[in-house]
Order: structure tokens, then C-alpha cells, then sequence
């Protein structure tokens, strides 16, 4: 197993570290925050220990840090890990299904029972939040958020940083702008 280290955590961490724990690759050695907080895993310290347990063997980090208005916090957090020389390994529960034809971006979270299909691509660090579905020949830009139970259908396009909201429904060949927030339950047609 590789080690690895939650940055950030809150509501979102709890989920990434109980996909990371299923999925057996990596040992979570600790997290990172401005705080520590109630968890059953190590307080490592704040971000400024990252570049020290990266000289110390830990290669492997991933954000942890929800979307929900932090959009550009988790781009400040990845480009600092990765100029620290982390790896941000995508996150997939082993309960999700990801088509073999798909390409996912690097530090993209894949939560329990969602369905990537054929076709689709996914930037980096992108979450795609439990029992969401993104349908064929999709394109998910860096940085977004498809929320709990969402629904991208066939070739739907979404740039970069958007939100989809929990329910939301996207129909095919729709295009979601840069940044645009999709309420819950919304249908874009």
C-alpha cells in the first residue's frame, strides 16, 4: 500500500477517506487543516508539514476540500501540492463504474455508486459525488462539482469550475458555461 494524505477535511473527507480505506491501495497516514478536528485519523498539522512529508517519503496527496464555494481554494491547493511534487491519484470507489473507454483526470474523485460511461471525459480534480451519472461522450472541465444524484446525459459538455446540483438533470448535448451553478433538482434542457 502507498501512503497518502488528506488535505483538508470536513463532511467531503470523511467520504474520499472511507472510499480510499475500500479501495486497499493506499494507507491514509493523516490529514492536514488549519485545525484539528474530530477524526480517527492523525492530525498531521497545516499544509505548511506538506513539503516535509513529502521529503520524507509520502508522494501521494488528495484534496479533500468540498466545492461548495471553494471552487478556487481547491485549485490554490493543487497547484501547491504539485509544486511540491505530489501525485493527486484519481480517488474511485470500488462501487462506482468507470467505462474502460473513459479518461479521468488526475486528483478526480469518484464517489460510491456513480457511473462514468463510455466515452466520457473528466478533467482533474473534479468531483463526481455519489450515484451521480455522467452518460456518453460527456466532457466534465477541471475543477467541477457533478453533486450527489446528478444526471449528465449523452455529449453533454461542462466547463470548467461549474456545480451541477444534487438531482439536477443536464440533457444531452446541452453546454454548462465556466463557473455556472446548476441548482438541485434543476433540468437543463
Amino acid at each position: 500500500m502507498k501512503d497518502i494524505i488528506l488535505v483538508g477535511y470536513g463532511g467531503h473527507a470523511k467520504s474520499v477517506a472511507d472510499c480510499i480505506e475500500r479501495g486497499k491501495e493506499y494507507r491514509i497516514i493523516g490529514y492536514t487543516d488549519n485545525k484539528e478536528q474530530d477524526s480517527a485519523y492523525k492530525y498531521l498539522g497545516t499544509d505548511v508539514v506538506l513539503k516535509e512529508y513529502f521529503d520524507k517519503g509520502v508522494k501521494n496527496a488528495v484534496v479533500c476540500i468540498g466545492y461548495m464555494g471553494k471552487g478556487s481554494l481547491r485549485q490554490k491547493l493543487y497547484e501547491e501540492l504539485k509544486s511540491i511534487g505530489y501525485e493527486l491519484p484519481v480517488i474511485c470507489d470500488p462501487s462506482s463504474i468507470v467505462s474502460e473507454s473513459a479518461q479521468i483526470g488526475e486528483g478526480t474523485f469518484i464517489g460510491k455508486g456513480a457511473i462514468i460511461n463510455a466515452e466520457v471525459k473528466i478533467g482533474k480534480m473534479v468531483i463526481v459525488n455519489t450515484m451521480s451519472l455522467i452518460e456518453h461522450e460527456c466532457i466534465v472541465e477541471d475543477f467541477t462539482h457533478i453533486a450527489v444524484s446528478a444526471v449528465l446525459c449523452g455529449q453533454v459538455q461542462v466547463g470548467k469550475a461549474a456545480f451541477v446540483g444534487a438531482n439536477a438533470t443536464v440533457i444531452q448535448g446541452r453546454k454548462i458555461k465556466d463557473c455556472q451553478f446548476i441548482q438541485a433538482g434543476e433540468i437543463i434542457r
